[in-house]
């Protein structure tokens, strides 16, 4: 159905209006971001404390990120039809009913409910998030590269809040409490959906999506943007390696405290993400407009030097130093990823983002799996280094090809 939300005129008080409803459409998705934070600590802790099973601890993510390739492809099938808000509305309420089930249900029921709940926030989140960004050039207009930043900054806000909250939370309210807490989260975000009534689309295009049968791939390949999203699934891929390495390195480092060093380091990654998203990002404007292609691939070598780094640089100081490198990477190539596929017409942006999804997210599960059966804790830098270095060095072949490519092409 073909959205009917009033457009706004570039001047005058409905402008400002507008600014001010997208200003407040952001604070609640950043307070739902604090409650994805809190899930993503609370859920695994708090189903290895029921099962002391690494299995039933892995199981949980794979669920999450399965959830989440599902909801990539409901992206890619119907992303360019659907109507936006709504179904951000319903994404939103799938995952507060999950987690308010889970807050109520007896514990023998949540034993079996956790992981159709994750899977199922999984796919709310990857819906939401792949809806958003096609929407945010029609939200943001020109400031939309301003807006693709400040995302990726709240991103950061929410992460370090949401994962201190959960230290201080869980022994306070309980693990019943913090559920309730998230899902309420997910509730204001529907509410200011459903108040503001934003236009998240432009007149027409689900029409013209419905008369357009190419699909993603052919798309991104002619629009000169295949190798970013492959680019983007090899560094999910890589990042499985910090994840599982980073509780190994911690065991080593601080065999009293292995969560200090994990929450330290995450948490100078987030720095990183904030650095990035409202101090670079604003200095790099213009040559993000004029080469996002570039960018995210300088971006991707940081981000990847930057995880290299901390387990490969001995000392505490250069390891945190290195984590605020990664996090200052690893926002700009998101904010560069969104730069480059939203130059695609609306009523193709939601496919696009939609195989995006189900790239990323097949690339982070796989990644999981393998370094999950061959990582030995003795070669965890070595293991480290190999699949960060392998998008590091695509990254850099193509930086350098889009860069020559770029100076080819005589100016107008």
């Amino acid at each position: 159905m073909t959205q009917t939300e009033p457009q706004a005129t570039s001047t005058g008080p409905t402008a400002s209006a507008t600014r001010r409803a997208l200003g407040v459409f952001l604070a609640a998705k950043a307070i739902s971001d604090i409650g994805y934070a809190l899930d993503f600590i609370c859920l695994s802790v708090f189903v290895w404390e029921r099962s002391h099973s690494a299995f039933a601890t892995g199981l949980l993510s794979a669920a999450l990120y399965a959830g989440a390739i599902a909801g990539g492809r409901l992206g890619h099938r119907y992303g360019d039809r659907w109507d936006r808000r709504r179904v951000m509305i319903g994404a939103d309420l799938v995952r507060m009913l999950m987690l308010a089930l889970l807050a109520l249900l007896p514990d023998s029921a949540q034993n079996w409910w956790l992981y159709a709940a994750v899977a199922l926030i999984g796919t709310g989140r990857s819906v939401f998030e792949g809806t958003l960004s096609a929407a945010t050039p029609v939200l943001a207009g020109e400031r939309t590269q301003a807006v693709n930043g400040l995302l990726a900054g709240l991103k950061g806000v929410a992460f370090m809040l949401g994962m201190g909250l959960a230290t201080v939370l869980v022994p306070l309210i309980g693990y019943r409490g913090v559920f309730a807490l998230d899902a309420g989260t997910y509730a204001l975000s529907a509410l200011v959906l459903t108040a503001l009534r934003l236009r998240m689309r432009e007149p027409g295009a689900a029409g013209a999506a419905r008369r357009d049968r190419t699909g993603a791939w052919p798309l991104l390949v002619g629009a000169g943007l295949a190798m970013l999203v492959v680019l983007r699934g090899l560094d999910a891929f890589g990042s499985a390696s910090q994840h599982v390495g980073l509780p190994i390195l911690g065991t080593e480092l601080r065999p009293e405290s292995p969560t200090f060093v994990s929450g330290s380091v995450w948490g100078c990654w987030a720095a990183g993400l904030l650095l990035a998203s409202f101090v670079l990002r604003p200095l790099a404007k213009r040559v993000i407009e004029r080469s996002p292609m570039v960018v995210f691939c300088l971006a991707t070598m940081v981000m990847s030097a930057g995880f290299i780094g901390i387990f490969w640089l001995d000392g505490w100081w250069p390891r945190l130093l290195c984590a605020v490198v990664a996090g200052l990477g690893d926002a700009l190539s998101e904010i560069t990823f969104k730069q480059a596929m939203q130059r695609l017409p609306d009523d193709r942006r939601g496919r696009a983002f939609g195989l995006g999804q189900i790239i990323v997210n097949s690339g982070f599960m796989a990644g999981l799996l393998v370094t999950s059966l061959v990582l030995q804790p003795d070669w965890v830098p070595q293991w480290v280094l190999l699949l960060h270095g392998v998008p590091l060095l695509i990254a850099a072949w193509t930086a350098v090809t889009a860069g020559a490519k770029s100076q080819a092409v005589p100016a107008s």
